[in-house]
């Protein structure tokens, strides 16, 4: 991911800024996952999530790995649910094909970051087809590493 980042963040500097409609594509894309998340939209989310989406959660040593129709199953199941949250998002890489988001939904003192890999298909829509989930982490007396959302 990170090697990801980095040849993005390289080729958006080296050729410039990307097309204002993708931008206000993609950035409609990251605000449509927010309000989903928020408001458990499972309708919503099917429709700004890939086919082939796949979920990554962090959870200490483990990694939980979720498709598309998982996780809009479990939305369904919280439907009506609203968050007691706040969130914010920043845009990492952006190209006229794959963009990086950074979003942070804070529960108090408790942090949970998303980063979403949204692509521009064939036909030309931009879909999410990848979120890496990282809880804020605490470490133990004993040097252990435990998520604290666990």
């Amino acid at each position: 991911l990170m090697v990801c980042l980095v040849c993005i963040s390289m080729a958006t500097t080296l050729f410039g800024k990307t097309d204002p409609k993708n931008a206000a594509a993609y950035n409609a894309v990251v605000s449509d996952y927010v309000h989903c998340h928020m408001t458990s939209d499972a309708k919503k989310l099917n429709r700004i999530l890939h086919d082939d989406a796949r979920f990554k959660i962090s959870r200490g040593e483990n990694l939980i790995v979720q498709d598309r129709s998982k996780l809009i199953t479990q939305m369904k199941q919280q439907a009506g649910i609203q968050q007691n949250c706040e969130s914010k998002y920043q845009l990492l890489a952006e190209s006229d094909a794959m963009v990086i988001a950074k979003v942070d939904f804070t529960y108090g003192a408790s942090t949970q970051t998303n980063y979403l890999v949204i692509e521009k298909g064939a036909d030309k829509t931009w879909k999410i087809t990848q979120v890496c989930k990282f809880f804020n982490e605490a470490q133990r007396g004993d040097g252990s590493i435990v998520s604290e959302n666990s």
